[in-house]
C-alpha cells in the first residue's frame, strides 16, 4: 500500500469517527437512574431536560426540607458542548487528511 492510499484511508476513518460522534445521541443521568436525552452534537434538544427540571421536587414548596437542585438543562448543554469539543476537531482533521492524500505521493519520477 502506498503512502497516498494510507493517508486516504486514515483520513476516511478519522472523518467517519468524527461524523459518527456528531450524530450519536447525547444523554445524561436523570432522576431515578433514568437517561435524559439531549439530542446530538449537531442538533441539541433540551426539551426532556427542561421537563425533568420542571418535575424536580426542588421547584415545589416543601417546608423544613432541603432538596438538592439539579439543573438538567445545564448538564445537557454541557454534555453537548463536550461532545462538540472533540468531534468537530476530529472531523476537521479527517477532512484535512483526505485533502492531503491528494497531495502526498502524487509525483513519480520517470526514468527513461
Amino acid at each position: 500500500m502506498n503512502l497516498r492510499r494510507l493517508v486516504l484511508l486514515a483520513g476516511a476513518i478519522v472523518l467517519l469517527v468524527g461524523v459518527i460522534g456528531l450524530l450519536m445521541p447525547v444523554s445524561i443521568p436523570g432522576p431515578d437512574n433514568q437517561k435524559i436525552g439531549c439530542g446530538n452534537a449537531v442538533a441539541a434538544d433540551d426539551s426532556a431536560a427542561s421537563q425533568a427540571d420542571s418535575s424536580n421536587p426542588v421547584n415545589l414548596p416543601i417546608l423544613n426540607e432541603v432538596v438538592p437542585h439539579t439543573d438538567y438543562v445545564a448538564q445537557c448543554q454541557a454534555a453537548v458542548s463536550d461532545r462538540r469539543t472533540w468531534t468537530i476537531p476530529v472531523a476537521i482533521v479527517g477532512v484535512v487528511l483526505l485533502a492531503g492524500s491528494f497531495l502526498v505521493g502524487g509525483r513519480t519520477a520517470r526514468t527513461g
